[in-house]
């Protein structure tokens, strides 16, 4: 079995440090998280509404777990994965909610990614920021991604991603 995070279907929280942890996202986190992350960038500048984001975070799909990370056993963000993409898993959402931010529960949620994605002898990992969010882009190249492209429109017209790797 897949290592924390990694795991297909984790049924229990999986603890990422004394005070922080995630499970899998329910109906009611979603529909939290989603009108939350709906207000705020990089979302808010895409059509992706608080229901688009609900609907995402609580969708149950095989391969691709999505997560409510709680930090002191409050809501403080999401993570969704989609697991065996190119040698390694891919971060397809991550967003830690405006309280939370800053505080260094972001750093651990990604550290604990990187250990399980290790100890499952993964090669890569895996993320796309949109050019314009140079923090979340700063925040990844601290954490040892490189960026090795830059995806026109992927998203949006006129709105580039940079796809970023890190070599484990």
């Amino acid at each position: 079995m897949s290592p924390g995070l990694l795991r297909k279907s984790p049924t229990e929280p999986i603890a990422i440090s004394a005070t922080l942890s995630a499970s899998l996202c329910t109906p009611a986190d979603a529909q939290e998280l989603g009108a939350i992350f709906a207000g705020m960038e990089p979302w808010s500048r895409y059509p992706f509404t608080a229901c688009a984001l609900e609907t995402y975070l609580a969708s149950d799909e095989t391969g691709a777990p999505r997560y409510a990370i709680r930090l002191q056993n409050r809501l403080a963000g999401a993570l969704g994965l989609r697991l065996n993409w190119l040698r390694g898993p891919y971060i397809q959402f991550f967003g830690m909610v405006p309280g939370a931010q800053g505080e260094g529960a972001g750093s651990h949620v990604l550290d604990k990614l990187v250990e399980d994605a290790r100890a499952s002898r993964e090669r890569n990992l895996w993320v796309a920021a949109s050019a314009f969010n140079t923090g979340a882009i700063r925040f990844y190249e601290r954490h040892g991604f490189v960026r090795v492209a830059e995806l026109d429109g992927l998203v949006q017209e006129g709105i580039d991603e940079i796809l970023l790797r890190k070599r484990l």
